[in-house]
């Protein structure tokens, strides 16, 4: 009798200590401490505060929260309260939990909170998790934050099954002039702070969580980018005779900013231009030959595998910026001479196999300064040389980038293209072949 009634007391007394936390309860304290942490950095950061103690451990149990890659780990636990990952999530929750809340006040989360849930396009559950929405925002918004954890802030906003995009937030049908009216709003109930938080500044950090989660949340990808395209009336004047066009085998030969595995745009603009033509005129087949980090002596390397296997018809051709960066070194990865001697072998190879070579300009990247920058600059001058003493096809990206917005053509690194430059850069592609002679 006794016993038993212990055993009962003991399961009351459980009971009313510890409640059962749901998987929303999850997933809003790990939201709503990532914010207090992105807040309390910032603070610190601000006004030149130590970080030490009690801060310096969250701090650090928060890095590693957030660099989690395993997504499934992070999943089980929120969902089931378990998993591999629940001593060290616990871990951060607790030692986050112990230090005083920051002051909110008008710092740039508070404001894109309160404007969002003004909209009455939002959705309800970005109403609950939107602290995670907002703390993915507000490490982005500082662009001096290492690129890589801002990325994985996103990943693990995403995880958690916050709200990222516009999509999420249910804001897909704004248009630009009112979410630029929405940043406004935004920028002006923030208080300045060390890095800037203008109406700017609230609208591009926006379109990049927007772009990044789009492509990590697999809501876009080539064929959803290609509808954008198509949609456009530079594309309409030109349909007729892009689904005119007689049968061609297309190849792009390039570095990161045409291999579409990487992570600034949901599709690069080979892609598009091939999910594109699957729609208008299948006789036109794409490929796509970028491969990240790759220079134009080791894209040279490889094109009898990659490139006259294949057999073009016409390949596009753009080398460049892994060749001028100096990556810490004395010099460049490739030399200015070289590069020259690279791509006229690779238009040569490519004049060989019959095929039409057109080369493209390289925008110069806001990331890369000083010898880097000069460098480059060095190898366009260069690839105008190729263009008139070789007669290749000619794209002048550059020049478009130039007269564009740098802030929106280029992704967080501020050395990849962003979605918009890809759509662009598709467009002028279109606009050449349908243009070309024979084309």
């Amino acid at each position: 009798m006794n016993a038993r009634y212990f055993i009962l007391a003991g399961l009351v007394i459980a009971a009313c200590s510890s409640r059962v936390q749901t998987p929303e309860e999850r997933a809003e304290a790990l939201a709503r401490e990532c914010l207090k942490m992105v807040r309390l950095e910032q603070q610190a950061q601000g006004g030149g505060a130590a970080v030490k103690g009690d801060f310096e451990k969250a701090d650090s149990l928060f890095i590693q929260t957030v660099r989690n890659t395993d997504q499934s780990c992070i999943r089980s636990f929120v969902e089931t309260g378990a998993g591999p990952c629940k001593e060290q999530l616990e871990a951060f929750l607790k030692a986050s939990g112990r230090l005083g809340a920051p002051e909110a006040g008008d710092d740039p989360a508070a404001a894109i909170i309160s404007v969002l849930q003004e909209e009455p396009e939002s959705k309800e559950r970005a109403k609950h998790l939107i602290e995670g929405y907002a703390a993915a925002f507000l490490i982005n918004m500082d662009e001096s934050r290492e690129i890589g954890l801002r990325l994985d802030m996103i990943g693990f906003a995403l995880v958690l099954g916050c709200p990222v995009t516009f999509r999420d937030l249910g804001l897909e049908a704004l248009d630009s002039t009112r979410l630029k009216d929405l940043a406004a709003r935004a920028a002006e109930r923030t208080v300045e702070s060390f890095y800037g938080t203008g109406p700017f500044e609230f609208f591009i950090t926006m379109t990049r969580l927007n772009d990044v989660g789009g492509r990590f949340g697999g809501q876009a990808d080539a064929d959803t980018m290609a509808a954008i395209l198509m949609e456009r009336n530079e594309f309409q004047q030109i349909l007729p005779r892009l689904q005119s066009m007689e049968p061609a085998r297309i190849g792009f030969f390039g570095d990161s900013q045409m291999d579409n595995r990487h992570w600034s745009s949901p599709a690069h603009y080979p892609n598009i231009i091939a999910a594109l033509f699957q729609q208008v005129n299948k006789g036109v087949t794409v490929f796509n030959a970028g491969v990240g980090g790759d220079d134009s002596g080791e894209g040279l390397a490889r094109m009898d595998k990659d490139i006259i296997a294949q057999k073009p018809d016409i390949c596009f051709v753009m080398f460049g910026g892994n060749d001028c960066a100096h990556w810490g070194r004395p010099n460049p990865s490739v030399s200015p001479e070289q590069f020259q001697k690279n791509m006229t072998d690779i238009v040569n190879r490519l004049q060989g196999a019959s095929c039409r070579a057109v080369l493209m300009s390289y925008p110069l990247i806001p990331e890369f300064t000083g010898a880097d920058m000069e460098v480059l600059q060095a190898m366009n001058e260069k690839l105008v040389t190729l263009r008139d003493s070789l007669s290749t096809g000619w794209l002048d990206i550059k020049a478009m980038f130039d007269q564009g917005d740098q802030r929106r053509l280029f992704a967080l690194d501020g050395i990849h293209f962003s979605p918009e430059a890809h759509l662009l850069i598709a467009g002028k592609v279109l606009e050449y072949l349908v243009s070309e002679p024979g084309h």
